[in-house]
Parts: structure tokens; sequence; C-alpha cells
């Protein structure tokens, strides 16, 4: 067997079984996708491409939006270990249960803590930080206030998306 694919088969062996590419790719979702005339087709025409996986650009371990999406929207629903379904006295309190489900479920796997996150921690510190509202800005004038569902700083988002592109975690 030649190194390439020994080393394409240990990838796909480390790589998380909700993940939708191999280490070093992305998910591209389904889109309309125009074809430039040709001797074929001279007015060219329109047609879908379907969902595929494409190579990140740097080639490192990237999760990118329309991935995570898919990845939520196909399991995150069948998580049995969910957070409380109480709303905790707010009105959006219950509605991002099978995010928090599916995505301390993720991590907890693929970085295996000692400690593992817990579901209802998690689901309080949300209502805490914000109230379960994905807008909350803590402070309007400042660029750089703690913003979203876990108020982190814009700068921190920006910190950890340098230094972590070989994960790229979406905040």
């Amino acid at each position: 067997m030649k190194k390439s694919s020994k080393k394409k088969i240990a990838q796909k062996k480390e790589m998380h079984a909700w993940r939708l590419c191999p280490v070093g790719e992305h998910w591209v979702r389904t889109h309309p996708l125009t074809i430039p005339p040709s001797r074929k087709s001279p007015i060219g025409k329109l047609t879908t491409r379907k969902g595929h996986c494409a190579c990140n650009p740097t080639g490192k371990d990237q999760l990118y939006p329309d991935e995570i999406q898919e990845m939520a929207e196909k399991n995150f629903s069948k998580v049995k270990d969910k957070p409380c379904p109480i709303d905790l006295g707010f009105d959006a309190g219950s509605e991002y249960d099978d995010l928090i489900a599916g995505w301390t479920k993720y991590w907890n796997e693929v970085l295996q803590p000692q400690v593992s996150l817990e579901p209802n921690i998690v689901k309080a510190l949300i209502a805490s930080e914000s109230g379960f509202r994905e807008e909350m800005l803590a402070n309007k004038n400042n660029l750089n206030s703690a913003r979203g569902l876990m108020q982190i700083l814009n700068s921190t988002r920006k910190t950890l998306v340098m230094k972590k592109a070989s994960l790229r975690i979406i905040l």
C-alpha cells in the first residue's frame, strides 16, 4: 500500500462519525450552478450541484458553516443526553437544547477531556450570559463587546480563529 493511501486511511479513522468530509476537506452544500455557454449548450444552463466535499485551501481540519449546519441537522436531535427541558424562565430557554446536546457530545468525543462538558452546565451558562438571545451584545457602543449566546469577546473570537486555524470553531 502506498504511503499516501495509508495516510488517508489513518485520517479517516481519526475523523468523528458525524463529520461529512475527511481531514483537509470541507462540506459544500447543494447549490445552483450556472454552466457558461459552450458549443454543446450555446446559451449555457442552470443546474443543481449536489452537496460534496471540497479541499480546504489550508489543507487543515476545519469546520465550515455548511458542514456545521448539516452535522447539526442530521445528528443533534438524536442525542439522548440533553439538558433539562425546563426553560429556566426565559422565552427561548429550551430552544437550544438539541444544539447544546449535540455540541457537548461532539466536543467531548473529539477532545476527550478528563472532565466532560455537561449539557446542563452549558445551558445554565447560556442562560446567565445572554438569556438565550443570539443577538445579545453586552455593550452596543463597543465593537469588541461580548456577543452572542455565550458572550464571547470579538477579540477572543479573532484570536481563536487565528490560533486554532487547524480546527476552526465558528463562534
